[in-house]
């Protein structure tokens, strides 16, 4: 397992320093002319290549492999993928949006967005591990021994993934129609079909190593405009220091 992390850390290191390149190449490609509809174009179709490329390495007939990643997934690795799941377009545009909107009010859709990743996790999960299974209705149907906990985890969970489902597909549509200049309804089939291509073939394993690569690119995205946004501040408030030191000499 050692060994086998240390090759993932050195598969995504090199992949991120594949990120940067490609930002640098874009921003000179931008210096020297290269408009913005073909720099999301860029954006949108290498994406797709690069998560239709982990689907097809990923690739995988086992059940387990399918539908838990055949629990074999490093800790560390784990945490990225569930990071990048909450950092999904529902709360990198949907949280950001409502606490815009609504202000320090908004802060209760966070809490509890990120609360109940927390609820699942430590409630939820350590039971459909003992238990063998793969879903919540496989698990309420099994612990209570009977088709009705079945189907209201069936109900349960296709209501709350219809929902959940219903954001990210308006944020996929809402990025592709600003960014790349595709009309909305096509914009929706691009980015389902990437999900498709994605983890059809690979279900969770797939998912999963997809979500790690995603979320070494969100985490940048994250931490940039903070980056900078504290750089300027940084500046803005040295200048009248450094205007009182003048005044005085």
């Amino acid at each position: 397992m050692t060994d086998s992390s240390s090759q993932l850390r050195r598969y995504y290191a090199i992949y991120i320093c594949g990120f940067f390149v490609f930002i640098f190449s874009l921003g000179v490609l931008e210096r020297y002319g290269l408009s913005p509809r073909w720099i999301g174009y860029s954006f949108l179709f290498l994406t797709i290549i690069l998560y239709a490329t982990i689907g097809v390495l990923a690739r995988t007939s086992n059940v387990a492999e399918y539908y838990v990643a055949g629990r074999k997934i490093p800790a560390m690795f784990n945490g990225m993928a569930t990071g990048a799941d909450w950092m999904s377009a529902a709360s990198f545009i949907g949280l950001a949006g409502t606490l815009f909107l609504t202000g320090f009010q908004g802060l209760s859709y966070v809490m509890g967005w990120t609360g109940g990743y927390v609820l699942v996790a430590l409630f939820l999960a350590p039971y459909l591990r003992r238990f063998g299974e793969y879903t919540i209705p496989d698990f309420l149907g099994a612990r209570y021994e009977g088709n009705a906990a079945r189907l209201v985890g069936v109900f349960a969970t296709v209501l709350a993934s219809f929902v959940y489902v219903v954001a990210q597909i308006y944020g996929v549509g809402v990025i592709t129609s600003r960014f790349v200049g595709l009309q909305f309804e096509i914009g929706v089939f691009v980015g389902l079909a990437g999900i498709l291509v994605c983890s059809f073939l690979g279900g969770m394993r797939a998912v999963t190593w997809t979500q790690v690569a995603q979320y070494l690119v969100l985490i940048v995205a994250y931490i940039a405009p903070v980056a900078i946004q504290n750089n300027q501040l940084l500046i803005t408030n040295t200048r009248p220091i450094i205007r009182q030191s003048n005044c005085c000499n």
